[in-house]
C-alpha cells in the first residue's frame, strides 16, 4: 500500500510535470520554469537544481548542466533538474523570478532548493567551474542522495569506501571482499553484475598487494588504464575501460561529511 502510494505521488508529480512545463527549450533531462509553476513544480521533489541562465543558454557550462542532467535522469528520482531563462529584453520573461532569487546579471546562477523551504536554497560557489565532477560534488555535499557514476553500485560504492580506509587490517579487506561477493551472487541484473565483478578485481589486486597503500594502486591502475584508452581499441574495450575508471572512482575512504551523513541515518 505504501509502495503503491509513493508510485502515485511519483505519477502525479510526472502528470503535473507534464502539464506545466513547455517542452521546446527545455533541454534534456531538465525542466523549464517560470513564476507560474516554479513553486508549484519545486515544492514536489525533495531536491530541484535550478540553473537561471538567459532565455536561450548554449555553451561548455550549459552542455555540463543538461549532461549531469542526463546522466542522474534514471538513477536520482528525488532530484529535478530545472531551467529558468530571463530575458532582459521585450516583455522580460522570468525578471520576476530573478529578482526574487536576487540573480545577479552575470549568468549562469545554479541554487539548489528543497521542498522544505524554497527560500532556503543552497548557492553554487560562483568561483567554481560548472563541470559535471563539481555539479556532481556539490550536490553530493548538500543532499543525502547517492550520487554515483554510470556503472556504480550503491551498495558496492559503499563498500569500496570502506575497503579504502587506510586503517583497515588485512583481515578486515577480505571481510570486505567476503561481503561484496556476497552482493555479486544475490545480485539479479546482469549489468550490475559486470561491475560487481570489476570491483572484486580490484579490491583482490589490492588486498594482495600489501606493501602499496590502496591510494597509489588506484592511482596507478588510473594511469594505466587512461594509457590503453589512447591506443586504437574497439568501442567495447573502450566502454569496459570507462567502466573501470568509474569503479575506481569510488574507491576513497568516508569524508568526514558521508560520516555524518550515516550516522544522521542510524
Amino acid at each position: 500500500m505504501v509502495k503503491f502510494t509513493v508510485q502515485l505521488l511519483h505519477l502525479s508529480s510526472l502528470l503535473l510535470l507534464a502539464y506545466y512545463c513547455a517542452p521546446t527549450r527545455a533541454a534534456n533531462g531538465c525542466v523549464e520554469l517560470d513564476r507560474l509553476n516554479f513553486d508549484r513544480i519545486v515544492q514536489r521533489f525533495r531536491y530541484t537544481l535550478v540553473k537561471f541562465d538567459v532565455a536561450f543558454p548554449f555553451g561548455a557550462q550549459h552542455e555540463a548542466f543538461t549532461g549531469f542532467a542526463q546522466e542522474a535522469a534514471e538513477s536520482i528520482g528525488d532530484l529535478l533538474f530545472a531551467l529558468v531563462g530571463i530575458k532582459d529584453y521585450g516583455d522580460k520573461e522570468n525578471s520576476d523570478l530573478g529578482k526574487r532569487f536576487k540573480i545577479p546579471e552575470k549568468y549562469p546562477v545554479i541554487k539548489l532548493f528543497n521542498n522544505q523551504s524554497l527560500e532556503s536554497y543552497i548557492d553554487y560557489p560562483e568561483d567554481n567551474p560548472v563541470t559535471i565532477a563539481d555539479l556532481r560534488k556539490f550536490v553530493r555535499e548538500n543532499t543525502d542522495l547517492y550520487i554515483g557514476l554510470a556503472g556504480c553500485v550503491m551498495e558496492a560504492d559503499e563498500l569500496a569506501a570502506r575497503f579504502a580506509d587506510p586503517a583497515n587490517s588485512k583481515p578486515h579487506l577480505e571481510s570486505l571482499i567476503d561481503e561484496t561477493q556476497t552482493l555479486h551472487d544475490s545480485i539479479q541484473s546482469e549489468t550490475d553484475r559486470i561491475s560487481l565483478q570489476i570491483y572484486l578485481t580490484l579490491m583482490k589486486k589490492m588486498a594482495s598487494s600489501s606493501n602499496k597503500p590502496i591510494h597509489e594502486f588506484i592511482t596507478a591502475e588510473k594511469q594505466r588504464v587512461q594509457g590503453l584508452l589512447k591506443g586504437k581499441i574497439s568501442d567495447k574495450k573502450k566502454a569496459d575501460l570507462y567502466l573501470r575508471l568509474n569503479i575506481m572512482e569510488s574507491f576513497k575512504p568516508l569524508s568526514n561529511t558521508d560520516n555524518v551523513r550515516k550516522n544522521d541515518e542510524l
